[in-house]
């Protein structure tokens, strides 16, 4: 008799973990939107820096190196990169009820639709088949 004699004792084997190269759809959306709210955010800021424009390249450069390094991190399947967009997504929710707060809506519309962006992407990266994606191992 190879079962246990204990009913509720977990079983020993654990399932094996199947590796796919195939990229989820939903993790490529989700990149394509942490990208896209990237170059939304340097739009907002191109209009906002006229009067400062040494500040933007220096800025941009930093933010787009930034931006990135998360998405090749999330391409990876690293797990800290997931739970830090997840964190610094509050960053965004502040930022963005501070712009409803003032009214500030029409005036920043670009910086608006990247914090929305932003937000969107903590909730993907939750996502079924991009939990699948991160749950797998290097092989």
């Amino acid at each position: 008799m190879s079962e246990s004699s204990n009913p509720y004792e977990a079983p020993t084997a654990a399932p094996p973990v199947l590796e796919t190269t195939a990229i989820p759809p939903a993790l490529l959306a989700t990149l394509a939107c942490y990208l896209a709210h990237y170059a939304l955010q340097v739009a907002s800021m191109w209009r906002s820096a006229l009067g400062n424009a040494e500040l933007f390249l220096p800025v941009t450069l930093v933010n787009g190196t930034y931006c990135l390094a998360m998405c090749i991190a999330l391409w990876r399947r690293w797990q800290w990169a997931r739970m830090w967009v997840v964190m610094t997504t509050v960053v965004s929710v502040v930022s963005l009820l501070m712009l409803a707060r003032r009214g500030a809506w029409a005036a920043e519309g670009l910086s608006a639709l990247s914090m929305l962006l932003r937000i969107a992407v903590a909730p993907m990266l939750f996502l079924p088949s991009v939990r699948r994606w991160f749950a797998l191992r290097h092989g």
